[in-house]
């Protein structure tokens, strides 16, 4: 009987509790931030050494990830059940407002030349971008308040509360459609896209809000962005106590990298794809086909499974253990690393994604 046994104790085991832990190497990316102070330090370059944390996640990991290949295997049925999962998410909240702080302490105290002070901006804020609108964006598609909650502090950490309901109410919806501003056209550049998504999804998150207080008849003071926008608030205020203006602008020029990431993500994520237009005005359901798709594995364990995203958009309630690899969806060439830079040079983005591109019909803006 032990010995029968053993074998499904230790598989149980496995499954339940070391198999989940590779989706906490997203807790392990402000490290870079660590190792970028240690060897500025130790060089005498912290300047330089500033920029470490762009390097090694985008550029290092990028291409361990395209050596390592692609993941097309099948999450099982009952990772839903395994509470690691979820904790392994919410673990980041206090994580990343630890790192914030951190990071304005160093920022204000370091003696980094104008090039430096730029470096541990950018650095700083593609980390937030990475760790807290990664999450962030996981826990506000959840069933419990407690984990939505979460997810809006998050987001308003980075000065991006609005996306709590616009991706939910106004990207989930419109995806792939001229509605949405999180979708880029066909022959857009990322640089065309970013102000009109940013000032599209802040101004319509705002709008949203409002008409379902109106259908509710609500009081206006129930908006729920008003919440969020005096947290973001909040935020700022600490900072402009603990580090003076120089604390100010540091938080607020990282919050400005780390949504701007995330717009670079939303390009990459449905640039140049469209639902069909049905007779009756109306477009078809949302499918796998109308995201791209990257089941490159070591990215998908830092970033959550976010970039299964085809499944994502099909079936929006599956946690992100349950993302499933479609192979009939666009598959990006790359993991999202090596895809946000490739999207920084148009031209070479052009030229490596439109021959990707699914149907003809879908080339018009």
């Amino acid at each position: 009987m032990q010995s029968a046994t053993a074998p499904t104790m230790r598989a149980n085991f496995v499954a339940r509790w070391l198999w989940p832990l590779r989706f906490a190497l997203i807790l392990l990316i402000p490290l870079s931030l660590f190792d970028a102070l240690r060897f500025g330090r130790m060089s005498g370059l912290p300047n330089l050494f500033a920029f470490w944390p762009v390097i090694v996640n985008f550029v290092i990991l990028s291409a361990i990830d395209y050596a390592i290949g692609r993941d097309r295997s099948q999450p099982a049925a009952q990772v839903r059940e395994i509470a690691l999962y979820k904790w392994i998410a919410l673990a980041a909240l206090p994580l990343h407002l630890g790192i914030v702080g951190w990071s304005l302490h160093i920022f204000v105290t370091t003696d980094f030349s104008l090039l430096g002070k730029f470096g541990w901006i950018l650095s700083c804020g593609l980390i937030s971008g990475t760790v807290a609108i990664t999450v962030g964006h996981e826990l506000i598609h959840r069933p419990t308040r407690f984990e939505r909650g979460c997810g809006g502090v998050l987001l308003s950490s980075v000065c991006y509360g609005g996306f709590k309901i616009e991706h939910v109410y106004g990207h989930h919806v419109h995806v792939a459609t001229p509605r949405d501003a999180s979708t880029a056209r066909y022959g857009q550049s990322v640089y065309h896209f970013l102000p009109r998504a940013v000032w599209h999804n802040t101004r319509n998150a705002w709008l949203l809000e409002s008409q379902r207080l109106r259908k509710r008849g609500l009081s206006a003071w129930r908006n729920e962005l008003l919440g969020w926008t005096m947290l973001s608030l909040c935020f700022a205020g600490i900072a402009l106590a603990f580090g003076g203006a120089a604390g100010l602008l540091f938080f607020l020029a990282q919050s400005v990298v780390a949504f701007l990431e995330l717009e670079v993500i939303n390009y990459i994520e449905h640039y140049g794809l469209a639902r069909e237009r049905l007779p009756d005005g109306s477009y078809e359901r949302v499918a796998p086909i109308h995201s791209w798709n990257s089941s490159y594995r070591l990215m998908n364990w830092f970033l959550l499974n976010l970039a299964r995203h085809s499944d994502h958009h099909a079936y929006a309630s599956r946690r992100y253990q349950e993302l499933r690899h479609h192979e009939d969806a666009p598959q990006l060439p790359g993991g999202y690393g090596a895809m946000a830079l490739l999207a920084l040079v148009p031209p070479l983005w052009f030229r490596v994604i439109h021959p990707r591109l699914p149907r003809p019909a879908q080339h018009a803006p």
